[in-house]
């Protein structure tokens, strides 16, 4: 669902594919597709709901990001333990959004989607000496797997609150 909703946000910012938006599973057994309540879920919210088969997360994957976000601490420490200097670019999702609470809007990247991606990520980085800590749930998105229709629809509440507070500082006429 993260990866959809993160996906339509920033085609709102920038156009279609200006960023490029990956998933990837820390603990699945395979190939699997989009949960039956998350598809439901996402109709309710996006013109259009992309096919979904979800994949493990690889090396490779994390060394092509400029930025990993996870749901979890626990799968923060996953991606880290697998690529250590990802560290600097390895978030949760929740983390990251209270990060870009502090970050100024955006100034000077003319609409260039990848470089105000870029400013972002080292913007958040450089908020993080000036906050306080938070109990380490308050950064994990609960899981809904094996829950509700209503579980899945709160970690979308989640999800989009997130969203929305990450790229509150990205200048609204970029692209």
């Amino acid at each position: 669902m993260g990866q959809q909703l993160l996906r339509h946000a920033a085609a709102n910012r920038f156009g279609d594919g200006a960023w490029r938006v990956d998933s990837a599973g820390t603990n699945i057994p395979g190939p699997w597709p989009l949960h039956e309540h998350a598809a439901t879920v996402l109709a309710a919210r996006l013109p259009r709901v992309d096919e979904h088969t979800s994949r493990p997360l690889s090396s490779p994957v994390i060394g092509r990001a400029d930025l990993v976000l996870t749901a979890s601490r626990r799968q923060r420490s996953i991606v880290v333990k697998a690529v250590p200097a990802a560290i600097g670019k390895t978030f949760t999702l929740r983390q990251f959004a209270r990060l870009c609470d502090a970050v100024a809007p955006l100034q000077g990247t003319d609409g260039d989607a990848r470089e105000t991606g870029l400013r972002l990520v080292a913007e958040a980085k450089l908020a993080r000496s000036g906050l306080q800590p938070v109990t380490g749930e308050q950064d994990d998105l609960p899981d809904p797997m094996g829950g509700s229709l209503a579980d899945f629809q709160e970690c979308a509440d989640r999800l989009q609150d997130a969203i929305d507070r990450i790229l509150r500082p990205v200048p609204r006429s970029a692209g």
